[in-house]
Formats: structure tokens, C-alpha cells, sequence
């Protein structure tokens, strides 16, 4: 349940200048006290620690001033609001416990409970009067390590929201989360060092969707979308739920081509405020680009709440990791299209993918792409249509940071129409083609080449990220005579290495690239 237009002292909510550093409070919950110590550990002192520091290095916020109390939760979900009065009260009583997400809040962090009655609309505070809240902080984070429902979906490592957004200050903003939460899912921590840097990008991946969350309900029901924490008034006969404003979103229709010489209408929806449209054009290179595109996959919680895969595959604000995650200008620039933070540039992370591709890249199907490079005789990268198979044919990753295989494959049933993109691949016949695409669903079946890691007997054993220096194999599985480290990159192998001992050869059989440190 998400609390609007939280009353803060007067002195907190005037008008405000952006121009002082983020300040964020981390509160943790009892779960996280009671996880393995490596894992409480790992929490407590290096992720949440570093990922608050980039973050608050990164973005300043309007000045605050006072403490953050925040609103109880009534015991009916129904409370009364008047005008003149920016307190919600409750219908007959508030809850024993207010939460944000999976959290009880701490008491002390409470304002005091305000309840009405129906008979006489009698307006009165109640009990303990206000606490005396979190001070010294413009957002107060409630970490969590519980095993919820959530964490029973596939592949869910935590996830986070916003709990309560203060009230509208001035009409040139949107209202400001100042609490939020984040939980772990505790069996999807993971304390190996090759997989730190992956939970790290997680965590201020979440950490950003609870300062400026995109909250989507059913759509069936009247749209309520809070893309990024643009939203407007509840327009009427819209049952009380926010839409998007057209300010903000934007409805497109592409040009898409696929199999067979057709071409369909794709519809997008991008995002269109004033820094990310600037950085969108400037990244892609393409004038005429009107928005970001938003991502049209993945179900609720990731379809419109991220960037669209396609188009920003390693950005760290799409909906899934694959590999290399990186917090972009893009990022950045929707930050402070909310009027509510300004960014440091100079705290962006190198984006590689979609880089002065151009029009055709940003606006037009993969099928596209890869059809005009073949015809030109060029790469098609950073596409690829190399079917994945065994033994491996093993490539680099892009930006050559580590060991890649093309995740084109061939699925169980055939892909939609709008995603069927292949005419030929070698050995396939041309009945079976509907059936293969890539392998990540929300990058539109698109197939790319991406990292992997290697496990026994379902345990995860290293990645192949080539600065890390824990993946370096074992020296007597070593074929490839590998050096994993800072220093090294990924090079491209003409032939297979074959390793011997005494008498006996021994050749690895996935081969075509491998890890090499370089002066």
C-alpha cells in the first residue's frame, strides 16, 4: 500500500532549490540480523554501504529540512482527507502496524494517528503524539531479507517500491518518495566474489526504483502508471487511478519488418521528457527519435517499468541482467526529469550497446539491422546469428570484457509473428525458422551475444567475465592457456588448444575465444 501526499513540518515542505546531496537513511529489519553471518555481512557492509555511496554521489535533491515522519496506515484502508488539513485520518482507528512493503515501521518513525467517526465527522488525533522520526535524510530506506511470495517467482533476487511520497510542494514537480523498501530474497544472495559486482547492480537497480518507482496495476481496470514517478491527478471517471500523462508518454507505431519480406505496425510507448529525449538522440545518434523506448514485455513489474531491452541490452534500468549492467546518462537524465533530483554526469557508466547506431537501429526491427550489414558484408553485430549448440562456439562480448556465446536458439513453440525474423540460417530448414530467436524474451527474441557462467552439478562454479581474477580455471582444465584479471580482455582463438600431458592430448571442445591479460 503506497501513502500519498505524507505532511512534513512546514519547514520541510517550502519551496525548494536543488542543491544538496542526496542524503539516504538505510533502516534494516530484524531479517537481515538473522541471516548466515557471510550473508548479513555482505549486506550490511559492502552492497547496501556502496551502492547508497554511488548513489548519493551521483544525484543532489531538492534541500529538505526537519525529520521524516510518516503517515500510520488505518485499519480499513479507508481514511478521510479535508481541505485546509493535509493529515489523512483514519475511519475508526489506525493499524496496529503501519509497513512499507514487507517492513513494520518502526514506531518512532511515526506520525502521530489522526482518526474520524462516521456519525459525526468528528475529526481527532489520537494516541502517542508524533514521534520524533528520521532526521539527517531526504529518503529512508527499509532493507529487508524475508522470503516472500515474491521471492518464489523465478529468478527473483529482491525487489524494492517506494512506500509514501510527500506531499506536492510546487505544481513544477512531482510528489517526492521519501520511504521505500527493499528486500532480498535470502536463498538468492549469493557471497561468491565472481558474482559480487552483479549483486551490486542489483541492488542500486532497486534502490533507484524505490526513489522513483513505476507502479502499474491492471490495465484492464483504467491505467494507473506512475512511469518513473511521472504521474498526474486522477482525471475523471478514471475510478480514482492515475494515468500517464502524454507529456510524459507517448504512443508510437513502427514500421516492422520480419520473415518472409512482410512488414507489420509494432506499437510502441516511449518516454518522453525533455533530458531523456536530449540523451536518447545524442546516445543512438538519430535526430528524429521521439523518446526512450519503454519495455513492452515481462508482465507486470517489468513491462513500462523499464527500458525496452531491445534497444539498451546491458543498461542497468532494463528489466532483466544479462551481463555488464551500467548506470547510463539515460538513467541519469530520467532522474532529473523529476524534477526532483539533479544528476552528475560525470557518475555515468560507459554505454556500449545501441552507441551511434543510428535510426534504423533505434526505430526499426532487429531483422532490419541484420539484413541490410549482410547485404553490405558487414558485421551484424551487436546481433548475431550463430546457433547456440554443443560444443559451444564461443565469442566475445561486445565491449571484449569477457567470454560470450550467441544466445539464438530454438524454441518449443513457434515465436509470434512480430518476432519471427530469420529467411535462412545455416542448417535449419525453412519450416523450422519460426521457431528460433534469441533467448531473452524482452529483448524482442533479438538475438545478441552474451556472458555465461559455468556450474557442476547445479552450483554455480565462475562466470566468464574476464577482469575477474576468482574465474580463472583450474590449471589442469586450463586448455586455452587463460589469464583472467583486471588487466585482461577477451581475444577471439583460431583453432582449438590442445593441452598435453605425458602421453595423452586433450582438447577442449568449446573453443573460438578466451580470456587474456594485455600490457
Amino acid at each position: 500500500q503506497v501513502v500519498y501526499q505524507v505532511p512534513l513540518k512546514e519547514n520541510h515542505v517550502s519551496k525548494r532549490n536543488v542543491d544538496q546531496q542526496l542524503r539516504i537513511k538505510i533502516v534494516y529489519d530484524r531479517s537481515v540480523e538473522d541471516l548466515l553471518p557471510e550473508k548479513r555481512h555482505l549486506i550490511k557492509n559492502k552492497l547496501f554501504p556502496q551502492a547508497i555511496s554511488y548513489l548519493e554521489k551521483t544525484f543532489q535533491v531538492r534541500k529538505s529540512a526537519g525529520a521524516i515522519l510518516l503517515s500510520r496506515q488505518c485499519v480499513t484502508n479507508q481514511y478521510l482527507r479535508r481541505k485546509a488539513d493535509p493529515h489523512r485520518y483514519c475511519q475508526k482507528a489506525c493499524a496496529d502496524h503501519t509497513r512499507c512493503g514487507p517492513v513494520i515501521v518502526p514506531e518512532k518513525h511515526l506520525q502521530q494517528c489522526r482518526v474520524y467517526n462516521d456519525s459525526d465527522w468528528h475529526r481527532r488525533p489520537t494516541g502517542s503524539p508524533d514521534q520524533e522520526g528520521v532526521r539527517d535524510a531526504d529518503f529512508v530506506l527499509y532493507v529487508s531479507a524475508l522470503t516472500t511470495d515474491r521471492c518464489g517467482h523465478e529468478n527473483i533476487i529482491a525487489y524494492a517500491a517506494y512506500c509514501q511520497l510527500e506531499a506536492e510542494m510546487d505544481r513544477q514537480v512531482f510528489p517526492l518518495p521519501i520511504a521505500g523498501y527493499a528486500n532480498l530474497c535470502p536463498n538468492m544472495i549469493s557471497t561468491q566474489a565472481q558474482e559480487f559486482v552483479g549483486m551490486l547492480s542489483t541492488v542500486k537497480h532497486e534502490i533507484i526504483h524505490a526513489l522513483v518507482r513505476v507502479d502499474q496495476t491492471d490495465r484492464s481496470l483504467h491505467s494507473k502508471l506512475s512511469l518513473f514517478g511521472f504521474v498526474t491527478k486522477p482525471p475523471p471517471y478514471s475510478l480514482g487511478l492515475y494515468q500517464w500523462s502524454s507529456k510524459v508518454v507517448h504512443k508510437a507505431v513502427r514500421l516492422w519488418d520480419i520473415r518472409g519480406g512482410k512488414m507489420l505496425r509494432h506499437t510502441v510507448h516511449l518516454l518522453v521528457t525533455p533530458r531523456v529525449v536530449e540523451e536518447a538522440r545524442k546516445h543512438f545518434n538519430c535526430p528524429i527519435l521521439e523518446g526512450m523506448e519503454l519495455e513492452n514485455q515481462g508482465g507486470m513489474g517489468t513491462e513500462l517499468n523499464h527500458w525496452e531491452k531491445r534497444l539498451l541490452e546491458n543498461e542497468a534500468m532494463t528489466g532483466s541482467h544479462t551481463q555488464n549492467r551500467v548506470f547510463s546518462r539515460i538513467t541519469l537524465a530520467l532522474m532529473e526529469d523529476t524534477g526532483w533530483y539533479k544528476a552528475n554526469y560525470s557518475m555515468a557508466e560507459k554505454l556500449d550497446w545501441g552507441r551511434n547506431k543510428g535510426c534504423d537501429f533505434v526505430m526499426k526491427s532487429c531483422k532490419f539491422w541484420i539484413d541490410q550489414k549482410r547485404q553490405k558484408k558487414q558485421l551484424i553485430s551487436p546481433y548475431c546469428d550463430t546457433l547456440r549448440s554443443n560444443p559451444l562456439q564461443l565469442t566475445c562480448r561486445q565491449d571484449q570484457r569477457a567470454v560470450a556465446v550467441c544466445n539464438l536458439q530454438k524454441f518449443p513453440k513457434q515465436l509470434p509473428q512480430e518476432y519471427q525474423y530469420f529467411d535462412n540460417l545455416n542448417g535449419v530448414p525453412a519450416e523450422e525458422l519460426p521457431y528460433y530467436g534469441g533467448s531473452v524474451e524482452i529483448a524482442d527474441y533479438c538475438p545478441f551475444s552474451q556472458e555465461f557462467s559455468w556450474h557442476l552439478s547445479g552450483e554455480f562454479q565462475r562466470s566468464s567475465d574476464c577482469r575477474i581474477i576468482e574465474n580463472q580455471p583450474d590449471p589442469t582444465k586450463n586448455y586455452g592457456a587463460e589469464k583472467y584479471g583486471p588487466n585482461s580482455v577477451c581475444l577471439l582463438q583460431k583453432s582449438a588448444f590442445v593441452m598435453e600431458q605425458c602421453r595423452r592430448k586433450l582438447s577442449y571442445p568449446d573453443w573460438g575465444s578466451g580470456c587474456y591479460q594485455v600490457s
